[in-house]
């Protein structure tokens, strides 16, 4: 390793220990705002908003509060307070690089690989359903399987909308908040400085994605949101726009609660949340189709900057300027 590569690498690992502190300084900056909110919004005392949001004893208006709470943190600790870190590294080499404008085609391409990932994530779901653990990491396993219940319990309730406004809220913050926020910090913020750390892109991008799949503590649902991640990651290295990676959360998510609000209502028969509804085969196939699929996106993304490349020099030749002249 050279000179210049180890400074980079230190740089990186400072940069990345600044964004997590930041984050969790955003945390609870924005927690005890964001229930100063929900406060003011429902007009409830304090006590009986925590007291909503509680697992055993969520109120009529505790899912209000809770989508008010996660909007506002998420925005805070993803967003706001890792934007801070360029105070500190006001010359950072981990924050510029070239971004192409996405067109309608590879917008469609992003849009059609996220449908074509939804039975892609249902059978890697059944399988990280199946993973047991040896007999020493059984007390992790056990641990896992309750936060499993907890949180499916919990995204059960917050998506179990009894209104219209109730729906439009959820899809506000669980669809475009969580894509942009999400997609900000761990794509746009933190994969760069993991790749200026390890100098392997690829690396970079799935352990971006392993530790964005982590923090939702749901280790049975690890490894396709893992896959998720890192098909995200690939978005923004080989676009360099954040907005496409963000396109492409927000329509995932946004499909999966519009697909559940459907089912709960019984307009639609497929519960998008029991992957076993999806066949083994069809998950199989699905896989196979979106490696495809993501190579058109890249050759897409690759036709872009290279008409992008073009344009300039094409313009140098049209100059009225005579150079001879000169």
């Amino acid at each position: 390793m050279n000179d210049d590569s180890l400074t980079d690498s230190r740089r990186a690992l400072a940069e990345i220990l600044a964004l997590i502190g930041l984050s969790l300084i955003g945390i609870i900056v924005f927690s005890a705002i964001g229930l100063g909110v929900a406060k003011l919004i429902l007009d409830v005392p304090m006590e009986q908003i925590q007291e909503m949001m509680s697992l055993e004893k969520h109120g009529p208006k505790g899912r209000i509060a809770l989508l008010i709470l996660q909007g506002i943190i998420s925005l805070g600790s993803f967003v706001a307070m890792p934007s801070l870190v360029k105070m500190f590294f006001p010359n950072s080499i981990f924050s510029k690089g070239p971004s192409l404008v996405p067109n309608f085609t590879l917008m469609i391409l992003v849009a059609g690989l996220g449908l074509l990932m939804m039975p892609v994530n249902g059978w890697l779901s059944v399988w990280n359903q199946r993973i047991q653990m040896p007999s020493f990491l059984q007390e992790f396993q056990n641990w896992a399987m309750a936060k499993e219940q907890e949180m499916e319990k919990l995204t059960l309730f917050l998506v179990d909308f009894q209104s219209p406004l109730e729906l439009i809220l959820g899809f506000i913050v669980i669809s475009l908040i969580a894509g942009l926020s999400e997609e900000f910090f761990f794509r746009k913020m933190l994969q760069p400085r993991i790749m200026g750390l390890t100098g392997n892109i690829h690396v970079a991008i799935w352990f971006t994605a392993f530790i964005f799949s982590a923090i939702h503590m749901q280790f049975y649902g690890l490894i396709p949101r893992m896959a998720l991640g890192a098909l995200f990651g690939y978005y923004y290295y080989w676009t360099g726009n954040i907005w496409v990676p963000v396109f492409a959360h927000s329509f995932n998510n946004g499909v999966t609660l519009i697909g559940m609000y459907l089912y709960q209502q019984e307009i639609s028969p497929l519960n998008v949340e029991d992957p076993k509804q999806i066949p083994t085969y069809l998950g199989a196939v699905a896989a196979g189709l979106t490696w495809s699929l993501a190579s058109m996106v890249k050759d897409e993304a690759d036709k872009i900057n290279a008409r992008r490349k073009v344009r300039p020099a094409e313009q140098l030749n049209s100059s009225p300027i005579n150079l001879d002249q000169m």
